[in-house]
């Protein structure tokens, strides 16, 4: 039981030794400024986590307004999502993203989804 109290003692000894050697001001800076790094890898990851969700909602406007400009110069919707890629200039990352075109018809706009895998 008296080792305990002596590593207690030892510790405590050398804790305050470290704070008053570092300084009161310096310790309470260093805590803020790691409260400041940890405040920011954790908002980083949620910033992060919330733009792949908004990637997909982009990437199905961009499907869209490639859609509705072929139906505009061409006088009906593409047939398929290669054909945007081909002859739209549409750029798509198909190993991120399953993507859903559904043609009803050449007049019809077609339907889109676009999920991340």
């Amino acid at each position: 039981m008296w080792i305990a109290d002596i590593c207690n003692i030892f510790l405590s000894t050398e804790i305050m030794k470290i704070i008053k050697s570092i300084g009161a001001k310096n310790l309470i800076f260093m805590v803020v400024i790691t409260l400041i790094l940890i405040f920011g890898i954790v908002s980083l990851d949620v910033i992060s986590k919330t733009k792949t969700e908004d990637m997909s909602e982009n990437i199905q406007a961009a499907i869209l307004s490639a859609a509705v400009q072929c139906y505009a110069l061409e006088g009906s919707y593409p047939p398929d999502l290669d054909y945007l890629v081909d002859n739209y200039g549409l750029i798509l990352d198909r190993e991120v993203y399953f993507i859903l075109y559904e043609i009803q018809g050449s007049n019809m706009i077609p339907n889109v989804a676009v999920i991340k895998r």
